[in-house]
């Protein structure tokens, strides 16, 4: 469990040492919905008044409504473990400039520790079901019937330029984020004891909050970590990767729609993947 300091991070190629320790900067987040949204509100409008669009005018305002609610769900969290953090920066950097303060590492493991740690897997649960949305939401692209989630989406045997976006996301990064959440929702979390350090590198003072470089292995005693891989850095990615995605399926089924290509499939949109249980 010991955190390899052989490489540097892959991201911040040229830091500038700060005795406060480095912390990313926050993206700014939009005010406009995500691309997607925006996208199926303009064509519903033009498709209002147009005969057999009815349900899915009905459903491109509904569904793209419940995909943007997770997707702000994912923002809040991360601007809520980023205002943690920047607060235990500055408890953490006290303690630096005092007379103890000649050393390598500083760290606090309190509530609000915890509390990052909470809002982090909040934020991966939160990216996760608005991606199987998203996967509901670009059902009608389809003639027939398709999966309503992410994974089984990419899983189908179907060729569109969709899947095609879908699965090269699922390869890219999106596993990836499955990997933690399912590592941290269903197995185990980081460590039993959570600690928010600076750290001192050859080139810097770092802020960290620990994540693990192997999440499949779902077992604290089998955690491996590098300086490489840490948890606010790892969600500003996330976060971006996320963005990126929502504009590229807006641009494709906009394309698609200048084909008249999407919907395809007008009707039964609704009561997907329901299930029933004997009484």
């Amino acid at each position: 469990m010991e955190e390899s300091h052989d490489n540097p991070p892959e991201t911040d190629a040229s830091p500038t040492p700060d005795v406060l320790g480095y912390l990313p900067s926050l993206p700014e987040f939009s005010k406009a919905s995500p691309a997607v949204v925006l996208f199926h509100d303009k064509i519903r409008r033009e498709l209002d008044d147009v005969d057999g669009f009815e349900e899915f005018c009905w459903f491109a305002r509904e569904y793209p409504r419940c995909y943007r609610f997770h997707f702000d769900g994912a923002e809040f969290r991360l601007r809520s473990l980023y205002d943690l953090l920047r607060k235990l920066r500055s408890d953490l950097a006290r303690q630096i400039s005092g007379p103890d303060g000649d050393t390598f590492e500083v760290g606090l493991s309190d509530i609000r520790v915890a509390q990052v740690y909470w809002d982090f897997e909040s934020f991966l649960s939160e990216v996760s079901i608005a991606l199987d949305l998203l996967a509901r939401v670009v059902g009608p692209a389809f003639h027939k019937e398709s999966p309503p989630s992410f994974n089984r989406l990419c899983k189908w045997s179907d060729s569109h330029p969709l899947l095609d976006l879908f699965r090269r996301a699922q390869k890219r990064w999106v596993s990836r984020l499955k990997d933690y959440r399912d590592c941290f929702t269903h197995y185990t979390p980081v460590d039993t004891m959570l600690m928010v350090v600076l750290r001192r590198y050859p080139d810097r003072w770092e802020l960290r909050a620990k994540l693990p470089t192997n999440p499949n292995v779902r077992e604290i005693l089998g955690f491996r970590f590098s300086r490489r891989v840490e948890l606010l850095r790892y969600a500003l990615r996330v976060y971006a990767d996320l963005v990126a995605f929502d504009a590229a399926v807006a641009r494709t089924l906009s394309r698609l729609y200048g084909k008249k290509s999407y919907p395809v499939r007008k009707d039964r949109l609704f009561f997907v993947g329901r299930r029933e249980r004997a009484s």
